[in-house]
Formats: structure tokens, sequence, C-alpha cells
């Protein structure tokens, strides 16, 4: 009899799956708007130029600050997609390197675990990203609540991943670096 699947315990490819998952998600986002905000730039820019009179120079000063931001929002965004991207495809690459490792020996092992290691420090380094570029430039911080979410969700499976093969390949590569008498 078939177990339900939220009676399962996690595969071993839910978190190569989530990562792709998450991977599609942001390529999305960046290839949209990356969040940007047009009501929460005008709100910035009015907080900036409240202390003015109403009049021209209020006006002028708002739309001189808009032309400078908004060239600086555009490059910023330019340099964090990159970044973003190549992040968000750095982590189901480690996790495929590390699933390509079948360990046999201690060396093997600590490969395996290393890949996963970088996996989870990709996803630090994507979740410290995504914050910096919500504060940085008028974005929606919701739109990245879900994603970060999500990777948190992948770290956790990650760290499952290694408690298993703690478990499972401890034992065996304990048994062939020990000589058999």
């Amino acid at each position: 009899m078939p177990i339900p699947k939220h009676q399962r315990s996690p595969s071993r490819l839910d978190a190569q799956h989530l990562a792709k998952k998450i991977s599609l998600e942001i390529t999305t986002e960046l290839a949209r708007t990356f969040g940007y905000s047009k009501a929460k730039f005008e709100k910035h820019i009015e907080a900036m130029t409240k202390h003015l009179p109403p009049g021209p120079d209020r006006e002028q000063a708002a739309q001189q600050i808009r032309e400078q931001e908004q060239d600086f929002n555009l490059w910023l965004i330019e340099q964090e997609r990159k970044k973003v991207h190549d992040l968000s495809r750095d982590i189901p690459l480690h996790l495929r390197g590390a699933n390509s490792i079948w360990p046999s020996c201690q060396l093997e092992l600590d490969e395996r675990r290393l890949e996963l290691d970088k996996a989870i420090a990709a996803c630090g380094k994507l979740q410290d990203e995504l914050e910096y570029v919500a504060e940085a430039i008028p974005a929606d911080f919701n739109k990245y609540t879900g994603i970060v979410l999500e990777i948190d969700k992948l770290v956790s499976y990650i760290k499952n991943l290694r408690k298993s093969d703690a478990k499972r390949f401890k034992a065996a590569v304990q048994a062939t670096a020990s000589p058999k008498q």
C-alpha cells in the first residue's frame, strides 16, 4: 500500500527540485521588475522634498532627485541582477555536484559534504543579496518574503541530507578504512 505524500520523509531529490524552483522564481522576478516599486519611489521623493515650501522649487528639486536616483537605481538593479542570478544558479549546481558523489571513502564523503556546505553558503548569500536589494532600491519587500522562506526550507533540506549522510556513510567508510584481520 502506498504511503500518502504528506507522511513520506523528504526525498533526496526534494532539495534539488526546490533549488531549481527557487532559481526559476528568481529568474522570473529578475526578468520582470526585480521588485521595483514606482509608488515607493514616489513616496521616497515626497519624503525628501517635504521640507521645501510647495511651488516650483519643490517640483524642480523633486525632478532632480528623480533623475539622479532613477539612474542610480537602474544601475544598481543591473549589478544586483547578475549577482542574484549567479547565486540562484550556484545552489542547484552544488546540490547536483553533491548528489553525483556516492562516497566509498572518507575523502569522497568530505567532498560531498563540502558541496552541500557550498550550497548552504550560496543560500545565505542569496538571502543577504535579496535583503540588500529590498532595502537599497524602492522595492516591494513582500515579493522577496516567499522566496526567502523557500530558501530557509531548502537549507533545512540540505542539513537533513548532511545528517542522513553522516549516518549512512560513516559506518561504511569506517569499515573500509579499518583493516580486516
